[in-house]
């Protein structure tokens, strides 16, 4: 073969080498495109999907929610229903400890808890049933100022069923009470069925928080900045 047929020859299989080169990376450029237009696929599905779910949202007040304030807040954008709920100052006493807190009313079977766990049967009365929020024990402190152990704190939540516990109003009259159930989340607060609430409490209740019912991930997100913005608590 002379020179010239073998350059021919070497320089059409450096040519295919080539071709072979540019139709690799031709594959990878396409399949880089491909995999990015179905992240963003996904992204716009999982968007579209948030934007359609609805959301609540738990709001307190430091002071009473007034007809005006109640007005306002049917103006944030996506919000679609708004449940209010009443609450009173009491004072809790748990075995050697005590707690200032604010109880509040709710409608057990609707209202967004998380339950960690809960009596299958509960017998209303006279006798205060109180759902407490799992970290809420951590408030109590003894005559000294304080808290109970993490151990304490523990058998509390193991036999919340056994714990006989003291609750007085701001009229001061001391009932016996019982605890119902401990909620995951909200995990600070401590509830009473508002039936209860309006029988025991009623004359000392107030409307100071409820649950905003938003349609839409990113509106529930506006209305938690707006609300945290204005000094309520959004969870």
């Amino acid at each position: 073969m002379s020179i010239i047929g073998m350059q021919e020859k070497t320089g059409r299989g450096q040519e295919g080498i080539c071709m072979r080169k540019r139709n690799v990376y031709k594959d990878i450029v396409c399949i880089a495109v491909g995999c990015l237009l179905l992240v963003l696929a996904v992204w716009a599905g999982d968007f579209w999907m948030r934007q359609q779910k609805s959301y609540e949202i738990l709001i307190q007040s430091q002071s009473e929610l007034t007809k005006g304030i109640v007005e306002e807040l049917g103006k944030i954008e996506g919000l679609y229903g708004f449940t209010a709920v009443s609450s009173c100052d009491v004072k809790i006493r748990l075995e050697e400890y005590a707690l200032e807190a604010s109880l509040t009313g709710i409608d057990v079977s609707s209202y967004p808890l998380k339950w960690k766990s809960a009596r299958e049967e509960i017998s209303l009365g006279n006798t205060p049933i109180l759902f407490f929020g799992q970290e809420s024990f951590a408030a109590f402190t003894d005559s000294n100022g304080n808290g109970p152990g993490r151990s304490r704190i523990a058998e509390w939540v193991r036999d919340y069923q056994d714990l006989q516990l003291t609750v007085a109003g701001e009229d001061g009259r001391e009932r016996s009470a019982k605890i119902g159930g401990i909620v995951e989340t909200p995990s600070s607060g401590i509830y009473i069925g508002d039936k209860q609430m309006a029988a025991l409490y009623g004359a000392s209740a107030r409307v100071s928080g409820g649950c905003a019912r938003i349609q839409g991930y990113r509106n529930m997100q506006k209305a938690k900045e707006l609300l945290s913005g204005a000094g309520f608590e959004a969870e």
